[in-house]
This record gives C-alpha cells, structure tokens and sequence, in this order.
C-alpha cells in the first residue's frame, strides 16, 4: 500500500512538471477594443493571460497591448474551446491574430493544429491551434484580432502564473534597469559570478553570457534547475537536460546578454 502510494505521488509530481500552464488570467475584448491604442495593456506580458474576443461577422476587430523588456520571451497560444461551433470551424472561418512588436516587425499566427487541452482552472476544454515563441524587443506589443466569421477565440499570453495588472489607456512609461556593460571583448567572468542570486541570475552557455533571473519563476523543470546555474558555466547542465530540444534553445535566446569575453 505505501509502495502504491509512493508510485502516486511520484508521478502526480510528474505530471505537475510537464503539465501545460493551467490557469490563465481572463481578459475578455470590448466592442470598443477595435484598435490596439484603445484596448487593455497587459502590464507584463510575460505573466499568464486569457485574452477572450467574439466576433459575430467578418472583418471586426479587437485588439489589445502587452509589454515586454528586453530577455523576455513572448509566448502566444491560439486555441478554441472544444465544442460546438467552435470546434467545427473551418480554419478559414476561425478569426486571425497579428503581433506588431515595438520595432514594427509583424507576425501573424498560422493555424498548424487542433490538439486537446483540458483547462482545469475553469474545468474548460480547448483545442490549440497555433503556438508561438520568439525573444522579445523591450517596449509594447501590439496584438490584433480580425473576424471572419461568427466565432470566438482565446488568445494566450505569458506563462507565469501570478496575479498580472491590466490597465486601459495610454502606456506607461518604463525606465530601463540598469545593467552591467560589457567590454569590448564580451562580459567577463568575474561579471557572471557577481550574479549568482534569484535577484540576479547570470550563466555562461557555451560561452555566450545569459541572464536567467526571469526564467526562474517560470521554468517548467522548477526554479532549483535555473538557481543552480546562477553565476556559474551552466553549460553542462543546460545540454544534459535540453539538449537537441528546440523550446528551451528558443526560450534561452530571450535571455542572451552577449559574449564571455576570453
């Protein structure tokens, strides 16, 4: 009985490591959320968020903001909830998103597949139609929402799941952190060894310098994977756990400091 029990709790654990991210922050588009000027500003792009929008024709927009600094990554999902209407769309039915990052450089989502998954926050199925990760550019994002049929989606934000801020109106105006400059050669190591904290989370992976205190929180194998690495050559235990694995590499590249200088 205590082996059985034992074998539960290991693999519970298990599932809790690899689960998908299981609450998400509701944000649901007004009518009058028709430019990304006029709609919510997520605070912090990188907190976990469910931004709702119906449409109930063609060519309708909603549209909403989310900001980012500069080593984070941006995180978007697609997804439909898994019932009728909306799980018998056809794609081209199924409204379009757009991401403008702060430079101008547009991205919009291509729908690549309908895989199940169960909320259990809101005990809501869905069906994912499109992932997308990329390194952000600091500053805000613009995110636009086009109809093109009677549908609704939900557009996924983020992966950290605490209380985020939404705020409508203008953007704020946010002062850069100050960090440590580089040489000309790169960082050095005794830089990186400097930042061996949760508050400030320096590696080297092959021999480029990453700051990972952002990714402490948000690290799917748990924050004792990344505090380990903190002001040290992670190199080794990056390519024990994740190497070969495209997700972590493009996860890892939002955090890319520059050089180790030799």
């Amino acid at each position: 009985m205590r082996k059985t029990l034992i074998t539960a709790t290991l693999v519970t654990a298990l599932i809790a490591i690899h689960a998908p991210a299981q609450a998400h922050q509701p944000v649901v588009l007004l009518n009058s959320d028709t430019t990304a000027a006029s709609g919510p500003l997520l605070v912090d792009g990188t907190i976990s968020f469910a931004v709702r929008a119906g449409f109930t024709k063609a060519g309708e927009k909603k549209a909403f903001r989310a900001g980012f600094k500069a080593g984070d990554t941006v995180a978007v999902q697609l997804l439909i909830l898994d019932k009728k209407p909306e799980n018998k769309l056809k794609n081209s039915q199924i409204p379009s998103v757009t991401i403008t990052s702060p430079s101008g450089k547009s991205t919009t989502l291509k729908i690549t597949e309908r895989t199940k998954f169960f909320e259990p926050y809101s005990a809501t199925n869905y069906l994912y139609l499109s992932r997308y990760t990329a390194p952000a550019e600091a500053g805000t994002y613009n995110f636009v929402i086009t109809g093109k049929s009677k549908a609704a989606v939900t557009v996924a934000v983020g992966d950290r799941e605490v209380q985020g801020e939404v705020l409508r109106g203008p953007a704020p105006t946010v002062a850069p952190t100050p960090t440590a400059s580089a040489t000309p050669a790169g960082y050095t190591m005794e830089q990186v060894k400097a930042n061996n904290t949760k508050a400030k989370c320096w590696s080297v992976i092959n021999d480029s310098v990453y700051d990972l205190t952002n990714w402490i929180s948000s690290h799917p194998g748990g924050a004792g994977a990344i505090t380990s690495m903190c002001g040290t050559d992670g190199t080794s235990m990056y390519i024990n756990q994740h190497k070969g694995q495209s997700q972590p590499a493009s996860r890892l590249a939002g955090y890319l400091l520059g050089p180790l200088a030799k």
